[in-house]
């Protein structure tokens, strides 16, 4: 797990704090609750970008881009 941490206002912290009693839950639970809610289906499956084939045509040669990238990119040896 990973620990996130963040700044909000005294109105908002106490909004949270009431709804989180309402709710019989805890702060944590309602914020993780909100992060689901808020990027739960943001990804369109539909979208062209995972569903179209690649712009760019085959060179026939091994793609090494994930080892070799450093090299490409800066000139550097990986």
């Amino acid at each position: 797990m990973k620990v996130v941490q963040t700044t909000i206002s005294e109105a908002e912290h106490i909004l949270l704090e009431e709804y989180a009693k309402r709710s019989s839950k805890s702060i944590k639970e309602v914020v993780r609750e909100a992060i689901r809610v808020t990027i739960e289906g943001t990804v369109n499956p539909n979208d062209p970008i995972f569903t179209c084939p690649p712009s760019s045509k085959s060179t026939g040669k091994p793609d090494r881009g994930s080892v070799d990238h450093d090299k490409y990119l800066y000139g550097e040896e990986s």
